[in-house]
């Protein structure tokens, strides 16, 4: 396997943890919040970040690497998901919302850097995408938090 490819498949392993701490993150606020609004759109980001990671594995796997399969450490202790976890309960939805948020801006991060590298360019049009979508969520959770903070 060319040095370049296990380049790549470091920075997309990276990315699949990361979506699988906000999957996980994303899944835990749906089991708090107390809206049925919330809950629903909390569960379809989580699966969201799940089909992201399915197809950074794909990328992983067309290099010829073994993607990973597990978050960070195994749990969501990236900064923002691990303080969803350690302050889940109680806890009022604007909570959640800012929570979820800090922990998708921190998501973010990783995807930045990932870009900031060199990137071949099929890899990078997937990264560019997952990234778009992800600050989609992080525009629409600060909606919300305004909304019910109003």
């Amino acid at each position: 396997m060319p040095a370049n490819n296990l380049h790549v498949i470091e920075l997309l392993n990276d990315l699949i943890a990361t979506s699988h701490d906000s999957e996980e993150g994303f899944g835990k606020a749906a089991k708090g919040v107390h809206s049925d609004e919330l809950r629903d759109m909390f569960t379809e980001i989580s699966k969201q970040r799940a089909a992201f990671a399915a197809e950074l594995e794909e990328q992983v796997r067309r290099l010829g690497g073994k993607p990973d399969t597990a978050g960070h450490y195994g749990a969501i202790l990236h900064p923002g998901w691990g303080d969803l976890e350690a302050r889940i309960r109680p806890k009022d939805d604007l909570a959640f919302l800012a929570e979820c948020r800090r922990g998708e801006e921190s998501s973010l991060k990783h995807f930045g850097h990932a870009l900031a590298r060199d990137l071949p360019p099929d890899i990078r049009a997937v990264v560019e995408e997952q990234a778009n979508r992800l600050r989609m969520t992080i525009e629409r959770l600060r909606g919300d938090e305004r909304t019910r903070a109003a």
